[in-house]
């Protein structure tokens, strides 16, 4: 008497059920690897956010306490002729020691280098200003810096991420650094958000911005 044996492997059946199967799990999982990734940069740009309020709060403390209008604020010094624009003033904060050179890169979030792979940064101080090599210009920065000054309140938005505009809600996936996903506020007391992207046009929840309320007062010029 002959004895069956089972056949080997898996049937054609058998192995399209596994493989749909898999396929199932992995269009419910590539959402979730996406979304935690996504708030893991938000939360990078958020404390890098923190980390040039820092240096921006210790200049214009500096200035205040020694009457010295060529160090403050971002708005002040651009009232004051110090700076037009976002790389005179990380320069300046580069010059005055606030910044390390290579510690531009806090400047930097998804989609926006704040130098090219492989170099760090170094800077040639010259009385009141420094010369950065590579540059840094305006696109090396993932945020908006506002042109907050001394008189606004601790509620003034002092940074923001490119992705958005001061009382509008997101409707873009494509705009650097988070499209739609979400932004960042940095406000002048020096506490930083992640908001969702339909947060946007609440300036109640954002806070509130220099001079009428009506548009963004920023050195960024792209």
């Amino acid at each position: 008497m002959k004895i069956r044996r089972s056949p080997k492997g898996f049937t054609l059946i058998e192995l399209l059920v596994v493989i749909s199967i898999i396929a199932v799990l992995a269009s419910l999982a590539v959402p979730a690897v996406t979304n935690a990734l996504t708030k893991g940069q938000l939360a990078q740009a958020m404390s890098n956010s923190r980390q040039i309020h820092m240096a921006a709060m210790s200049m214009s403390i500096d200035g205040a306490t020694n009457s010295d209008a060529t160090l403050g604020w971002p708005g002040d010094l651009k009232d004051n002729s110090v700076v037009s624009d976002l790389p005179g003033y990380v320069a300046r904060l580069a010059a005055f020691d606030y910044l390390k050179p290579g510690d531009l890169k806090i400047f930097a979030c998804v989609g926006v280098k704040a130098y090219a792979p492989g170099t760090s940064g170094t800077a040639t101080v010259s009385g009141s200003t420094a010369n950065l090599n590579p540059a840094f210009q305006t696109t090396n920065s993932g945020f908006k810096v506002h042109c907050i000054r001394e008189n606004d309140s601790s509620n003034t938005v002092f940074l923001s991420t490119k992705n958005y505009t001061y009382g509008e809600v997101i409707t873009s996936g494509t705009t650097v650094p988070f499209g739609n996903k979400g932004f960042i506020i940095c406000r002048k007391g020096g506490d930083a958000t992640i908001f969702k992207a339909q947060q946007g046009g609440n300036r109640d929840l954002v806070g509130s911005i220099t001079k009428d309320q009506s548009s963004e007062e920023v050195l960024n010029t792209d």
